[in-house]
């Protein structure tokens, strides 16, 4: 790692920390949830980029022109920059954080002997933070309360019945404006639906049915240790100390490009991993205003199983109205049989992980560092340590630490298909929100595929891989590339 990489590392890592804290403090922060989250994460990382590359001469990711005083700057001067825009986004998205940002900002600076604070190098960075933070001058009102409640019709999404008052989170995300990708128009409604009105039998859906029905109860007897700890260490469903989804896919994207770098020293630049990383936060932010959009589109509408299963549609499965979910992981916390305050369709966490680990894989495999088999599955090492199984953070069930594990998976696209599947062994989602297999009649259909050459369409795999391959191109990825990662 260059020393430049390792001096803007600091800021990428205190945006992570800022998510942790976001959901620590009391009272509540400022970005919490999976959405927010996301965007605060991509705009500060996107600022961090561009303003080191407006400042070193390169090609910027955002259309955010460059403030005065941006471009020209050498040395040192460009990492100040870059590292004043990428607080300030923190500063004007987290503004209860302050007495982490500031004291954070004045350490770097003395730390590494940058100088004093509001240099011209500085100032220009802040205002280009600004700039950036700008682009989602309607955030707060498309992330307020409020745009749906349920009506009544086939597979309706409504509040689970252990928690009447829990609400409905992103109704109105879908009109934000993305920071790059555009809406991805051809995504599937779920197995069965035909209209916002009509839900016709399939088998298809009953299989997934019978799956979570047996997989996802809080007293499953088939459900293994393996997939417990599979549906618990993906979580980060915004508990104190662990925060939302995005932070822990970036955690896993650093893992491995740390794990790179150990083995082939400053084999990325600092540029190529500065791109990389803030390609893989703005591509998180955009899938997660394509994901929620379709939430709460009428013609995608899925309701989670502690609703649908007590519920079921004639033919789509026996109703069961004794289930309850073993549920989103309440770590540090004591709450049990817990649901997202959102639809399934499509799983946030399939389309999140997917647009980060898709891009991930195909930036490495364009950068000659690692590579496709002909099926699309690609050779990256994936080793990290998940919050929620740190040695440290508490189960609900025991409110004692759960002993520290590592996850170890050969591929990022096995990392793609654990993450969604995840959510089935928790009970939270239908298998099909996260991913589907294609038949060889080119339908989709019930299964978990092997390869990204059997993936269909359905779910948020597919969704979150296409925000991904959008976003490629800005970071020098090819179309061929692109086709040889089998997601298309």
């Amino acid at each position: 790692m260059t020393v430049a990489t390792a001096q803007l590392r600091f800021w990428i890592n205190l945006s992570l920390e800022c998510i942790r804290r976001d959901h620590t403090i009391d009272p509540p922060g400022d970005q919490r949830g999976p959405f927010l989250t996301a965007r605060a994460l991509g705009m500060a990382l996107a600022a961090l980029n561009d303003a080191h590359a407006y400042a070193s001469g390169r090609a910027p990711l955002l259309e955010v022109q460059a403030t005065p005083g941006l471009t020209g700057l050498s040395g040192t001067r460009i990492r100040v920059a870059s590292a004043a825009a990428c607080a300030q986004v923190l500063r004007l998205r987290y503004p209860k954080q302050a007495s982490l940002i500031e004291p954070s900002w004045l350490y770097w600076l003395s730390n590494f002997n940058y100088g004093p604070a509001d240099s011209p190098a500085e100032v220009a960075g802040r205002a280009f933070g600004t700039a950036i933070h700008n682009l989602g001058a309607d955030d707060a009102k498309n992330a307020a309360p409020g745009g749906y409640s349920p009506y009544g019709l086939p597979y309706g999404h409504t509040v689970s019945p252990n928690e009447p008052g829990q609400g409905y989170a992103g109704a109105n995300w879908g009109l934000t404006t993305p920071l790059l990708a555009t809406r991805v128009a051809d995504f599937p409604m779920p197995p069965g639906r035909v209209s916002a009105t009509k839900v016709n039998p399939t088998k298809h859906f009953q299989d997934d049915f019978a799956k979570v029905l047996d997989l996802g109860s809080i007293n499953s007897a088939n459900r293994t240790a393996d997939q417990e700890f599979i549906g618990i260490a993906w979580g980060y469903d915004g508990p104190p100390e662990i925060g939302t989804p995005p932070r822990l896919y970036m955690q896993v994207v650093l893992s491995v490009l740390d794990a790179i770098e150990n083995l082939d020293p400053n084999k990325l630049s600092t540029a190529d991993e500065l791109a990389i990383i803030a390609g893989v936060g703005i591509a998180m932010a955009d899938a997660g205003i394509d994901a929620w959009h379709y939430k709460y589109a009428p013609t995608h509408m899925m309701w989670r199983p502690a609703v649908g299963i007590r519920n079921a549609v004639d033919g789509n499965g026996t109703p069961d109205p004794t289930f309850f979910p073993l549920g989103r992981p309440d770590t540090n916390g004591r709450g049990l049989a817990l649901t997202p305050n959102f639809p399934a369709y499509p799983s946030g966490h399939a389309t999140f992980g997917a647009a980060a680990f898709q891009l991930l894989r195909l930036f490495l495999v364009q950068k000659g560092m690692r590579a496709f088999d002909p099926d699309g599955v690609d050779d990256v090492s994936v080793n990290f340590v998940s919050d929620e199984f740190n040695g440290i953070n508490k189960d609900p069930r025991t409110l004692l630490p759960r002993t520290l594990t590592p996850v170890d998976l050969t591929s990022l696209w096995q990392a793609i298909t654990n993450n969604s599947v995840s959510r089935v062994y928790l009970g939270v989602h239908w298998q099909f929100d996260g991913v589907t297999k294609r038949n060889a009649m080119g339908e989709d259909e019930f299964g978990i595929p092997a390869s990204p050459s059997e993936l269909g369409k359905t779910g948020g795999v597919w969704l979150g891989a296409q925000i991904a391959n959008q976003i490629a191109p800005k970071l020098g990825v090819s179309v061929a590339t692109i086709n040889d990662s089998k997601i298309s």
